[in-house]
């Protein structure tokens, strides 16, 4: 659609900022990338994000509904785009099959503008009381219409593959943190600013309070060490703006944090750089995920690429951390096992040169992470579909 000089793709994202969410903050730093690598992209996403400045947001969506699919529709031809990228996320999306049926609406509207999914995870959308496997389905027939398929993990590119006629569409690209790099960082300054007083030990958390990041888990460990407990430190604290489903598990956890023994700062929303240098600044980083850690989990991505000595769960049975390597740029426990982290984080508080061995090995590993990278990797699936021409 547009000269071999002005490669365009259209990024159709549930979020993106101000809105809060993860899934948009990956966008923004995508679409960053992107621009680097000679791709000029524009997004298309919730009228939420209107007060966003940047021209290239097209913030069109009132309801994530059927009239949905006509708005990318409209947008793809507003700006020329010789793709579409969706950034896929069950609950960013209000939960409407709107978007599982997109690259087959598309294809018949623009065939000669080839569609690609990420799946940030494979969570099945809601369709209606009582869907049963529908649910599933709804994923694999996105799955099935895009011109190819981007995971995020192992765990998730395993899943895609064994989907009829996806596996030879499928492509692993990690993701990258949403936090800026940190440079030298002054960490009494930084910990002051944390509520952290001089020779006080700390813990950190960062992300949203959400039932699959484990905090409750966390503060049981917490409460299990000896009196002098570490300070927690909740970096951010709050639900991203589409996430309804743990509003209720929000209210319970903040409540508990407000009795609990364990000396807590609940910082709220931090500016980008604030939060990475306060991930740099903390004596351990702790990320219990339930499910078990994964490389879909961005603020793992984001604590590694600060240099924290970050203590987390081993991954499920199919997935894989690489390149982060348990003991030397990781420290891993199993999931839902208390008394594991509570020994991981009291062994880690009390050794500093473990603690320096893990800060070396996140800063080697996060090269994997890095945004050019990921860029560049994204620009040649563009430029292979492309070169196909319209999809068969």
């Amino acid at each position: 659609m547009t000269g071999a000089g002005q490669r365009r793709v259209l990024v159709v994202s549930g979020e993106y900022p101000p809105m809060r969410g993860g899934i948009g903050d990956y966008t923004a730093r995508l679409v960053a990338a992107l621009a680097e690598a000679g791709w000029q992209a524009s997004i298309l996403t919730a009228h939420a994000a209107a007060t966003n400045p940047d021209p290239r947001v097209l913030p069109w969506i009132d309801r994530w509904g059927w009239a949905a699919a006509r708005v990318v529709r409209r947008a793809v031809l507003a700006t020329g785009a010789d793709l579409v990228h969706i950034q896929y996320q069950t609950g960013a999306f209000a939960m409407h099959p709107v978007v599982n049926l997109l690259p087959h609406v598309l294809r018949r509207w623009l065939p000669q503008v080839p569609v690609l999914v990420t799946f940030h995870d494979l969570r099945v959308p809601y369709l209606f009381p009582k869907a049963g496997r529908a649910r599933e389905w709804a994923n694999r027939l996105l799955a099935s219409g895009a011109a190819a398929v981007i995971a995020t993990n192992a765990l998730d590119r395993g899943c895609l593959a064994r989907w009829p006629g996806v596996a030879a569409r499928t492509a692993l690209i990690l993701i990258g943190s949403n936090l800026p790099d940190v440079g030298a960082v002054d960490p009494v300054a930084v910990r002051a600013r944390l509520g952290v007083a001089p020779g006080e030990c700390a813990v950190g958390f960062f992300g949203f309070l959400t039932r699959d990041k484990g905090v409750e888990l966390l503060l049981d460990a917490l409460e299990r060490l000896p009196q002098h407990r570490p300070r927690l430190v909740i970096i951010g604290g709050a639900l991203s703006d589409t996430d309804a489903a743990n509003a209720a598990y929000h209210r319970e956890l903040r409540a508990r944090l407000a009795r609990s023994p364990v000396p807590a700062t609940v910082t709220g929303h931090l500016a980008p750089q604030d939060a990475a240098e306060a991930l740099a600044a903390l004596d351990v980083v702790a990320l219990p995920f339930r499910q078990g850690a994964s490389l879909r989990n961005g603020t793992l991505i984001a604590a590694v690429r600060a240099g924290a000595p970050v203590v987390t769960t081993a991954p499920v049975p199919g997935d894989a951390l690489d390149p982060l390597v348990d003991g030397d740029s990781v420290w891993l426990v199993p999931p839902w096992d208390v008394d594991a982290l509570a020994g991981a984080l009291d062994r880690l508080l009390a050794r500093p040169e473990l603690r320096a061995r893990l800060r070396e090995g996140a800063r080697a590993a996060a090269r994997a992470f890095d945004w050019s990278r990921i860029a560049a990797e994204h620009a040649a699936l563009y430029a292979s579909l492309l070169g196909k021409g319209s999809r068969t």
